[in-house]
Formats: C-alpha cells, structure tokens, sequence
C-alpha cells in the first residue's frame, strides 16, 4: 500500500472512530427523569458558553432558578441544533473555526499581512442533565473554516490557506468542560504566490487528528485551558503531536449595548517545529448576545513565533495588528 493510499484509509479511519464513540453517547439506553428537575436552558452566558451548573449561577449571580417539569432522559429526548456551546473556542487561538478578519504588521519583515478566516462552531444535538453521566449536558459539534493569508502589498495576492474540519463530542460538568474528536486540516499554497515565487518547494501539509481538551471556568469572568491534539495520518513535514494551552478574561457587561473588556493569551507548541511555542496575545472589547451566547470583538493582537499558516510552518512570524472576531 502506497503512503497516498494509507493517509486516506488512516483519515477515514479517524472519522468512522470518532462516528461511533458519538454514536454510543448519542444513543445509549437511558431512563426517563422520575423527579421534577432544574431546566438550565435560560440561564445566562458566561464569555460565549452558556453554564448549566446550577450552583456556579447561584454563586456569581445571586440568582434562584425555579424547578421545571422532568427533562427527558430517553434517547431521543435532546435538543437538536441547540443554542450556545458547552465548550467555546479559545478566545487568543489563532486557528480556531471563527469569523475574522486581522491585519497585521511583521515587526521583523517590515511587511504587512492580511488573516481572513470563514468558519465557525455550532451545536447539532445536546442532552441535558443524562441518566448514564455524571454531567449537567453534553452536546456533538460541528466545526469548520477556511483561514486564508493575503498580501496587501500585491494587490491582496493569496499566498495560503488552511481548511479546517472536525466533529467534537464536548460535555460539561458544573465549572468544568472536556471535548474529545477529530479533526482535519489541510495547507494550500496559493496560484498567485507561487507564479511570483517559481523556485518555491510547495509541502502538503496535512493532519487527520484526534484532540482532547479540557477547560476550567475559574470564575464567571476567568478561563483556563489545555489541549493535545495527536494525529496518525500526516503528510508535509507535519507531525503527530500538538499542544495549546492558555487563559483568558471575558468581562461581563452591565449594559449588553456597552459591552465589556477581554484579554486573552494562548501557547501552541508543534511537534514539527521543535515545540518552538506560538505565542498570542489578545485584548480589546466585546459584546455577548444574551440568548445565543455569540460574541463579537474588535481589539489588537500581538503574534510571535512558527508561522500560523501551516504552508509555511518553517517561517516565524512577528506581528502587531488589529481585528475583528466573530464566535458562534
């Protein structure tokens, strides 16, 4: 069997693994609710992630949440493409699945560079409060994005882009949150950087991974978090292991309209470069909706280390710039 060959069988073995983990949670045997229980549905966001621990909300909002009748607990008893999610994106990651527009100014190149990204993160089905886990819900994922870099210097010339896809299973106990899944990604060089730059080597980047992480809500306001990713399909110079670590500050605002300051930062160590971490800085200003626990910032980013765009992970960036971001 050729490497090509054995890449696809690794990247579809990946998914049909990940399918059937869903599938057992999604639709193991579980009994109805027998007693009136609390319904968490209303309760507000904390930063973009709705909390369903019912003494985390009593404790930093000083509110009573009344009961309700019984939540079902029979295998098709979730919500199907529920609002908010159980585990957010992280707020300084650079490639995570967003909306987003950055541009930024390479301190050491001189150059300026223009980070587009068209993507995003949404629930497909949740259950709360299940019979067979210790857990307030849990909920299956959808993610994807494409993060293209473009150069304002060349009448915004394509240089690269990146396609992320994954499938997630996330759960959420009280101040705790976990995600477990898989995820693709793969680089592209683009047609207009490669007529001007003819003796450039192209890679293949690509990786078919399985990621866990695992996320901390210290208080209504602070996040703390960590993730690994390993992949057994990798093609490009990539390599299996990848780690992210990093906290962030989402205030809550008084006024929705006002919103309320964040500042984030993120470490991203590959195994490709050494473990040469990746380090982003983030702050600015941001606005939550009430119900559907979107958020919307504008601030500055500051960037330091192996190129985000993964065509050219051999490079190192140093940028400062400025931006928008869009979190479902």
């Amino acid at each position: 069997m050729d490497a090509s060959a054995q890449k696809n069988r690794t990247g579809k073995l990946n998914v049909i693994v990940t399918i059937i983990v869903l599938c057992v949670f999604a639709f193991a045997p579980c009994a109805k609710a027998e007693e009136p229980q609390n319904d968490f549905s209303g309760l507000p966001i904390f930063g973009t992630e709705r909390v369903y621990s019912d003494t985390l909300f009593r404790a930093t909002q000083a509110a009573f949440v009344t009961p309700t009748e019984p939540i079902p607990q029979s295998c098709f008893g979730g919500e199907v493409l529920p609002d908010g999610l159980l585990y957010r994106s992280y707020i300084a990651a650079p490639n995570e699945p967003r909306f987003s527009s950055v541009g930024s100014y390479d301190l050491a190149k001189k150059t300026w560079r223009w980070d587009a990204t068209l993507g995003g993160r949404v629930g497909l089905f949740r259950q709360k409060q299940p019979e067979f886990l210790n857990l307030d819900a849990w909920q299956i994922d959808l993610e994807g994005a494409t993060m293209t870099r473009l150069d304002p210097e060349t009448a915004l010339d394509v240089e690269s882009a990146d396609y992320r896809f994954g499938l997630q299973w996330t759960a959420r106990k009280e101040n705790l949150s976990i995600k477990f899944g898989y995820s693709h990604i793969s680089s592209h060089v683009g047609d207009e950087y490669l007529l001007k730059n003819p003796t450039f080597d192209r890679i293949n980047y690509a990786r078919e991974s399985l990621v866990f992480g695992t996320s901390l809500q210290a208080t209504a306001e602070l996040r703390y978090y960590g993730e690994v990713a390993w992949a057994n399909s990798v093609s490009g110079g990539a390599k299996p292991l990848q780690f992210q670590l990093g906290t962030e500050y989402a205030g809550i605002a008084d006024n929705q309209m006002h919103g309320a300051p964040f500042a984030a930062v993120n470490l991203h160590l590959r195994e490709e470069t050494d473990f040469a971490a990746g380090l982003n800085l983030m702050t600015g200003w941001q606005w939550t909706g009430p119900n559907s626990g979107r958020t919307m910032r504008v601030g500055l980013r500051y960037y330091n280390g192996p190129s985000t765009q993964q065509e050219f992970f051999q490079r190192y960036d140093n940028q400062l710039g400025m931006g928008i971001w869009y979190d479902y």
